[in-house]
């Protein structure tokens, strides 16, 4: 069984944008979170950290709590698969069906 988690992680990792010790990290965050607690939680230096929490603003995972260091998830995207899933159900299926239309 562990064989398989590790090729089921190694998926992970090369399929998306994050590794699989932040989308473990980023579930387990609170509502609103620091980069320090980010990198706590996956086990990460603090400036790796940083590079995810940028990352995940530009991909709109997260918004910038104004006037702290702080961040914020989206109420529909506690965790990483539901930012995904959103992600999919807005996005990549209309890309799809667009294609298939056209």
């Amino acid at each position: 069984m562990s064989q398989l988690n590790e090729e089921l992680i190694k998926v992970v990792n090369i399929s998306m944008p994050f590794p699989a010790e932040v989308i473990r990290a980023y579930s387990r965050l609170g509502m609103v979170f620091t980069s320090g607690d980010l990198a706590k939680e996956a086990n990460i230096p603090k400036s790796t950290a940083k590079f995810y929490v940028r990352k995940m603003l530009e991909m709109h995972m997260i918004s910038k709590v104004p006037y702290k260091k702080k961040y914020q998830k989206y109420a529909n995207a506690k965790n990483f698969s539901d930012w995904l899933m959103d992600l999919i159900r807005l996005a990549i299926r209309p890309l799809e069906e667009k294609s298939r239309n056209a």
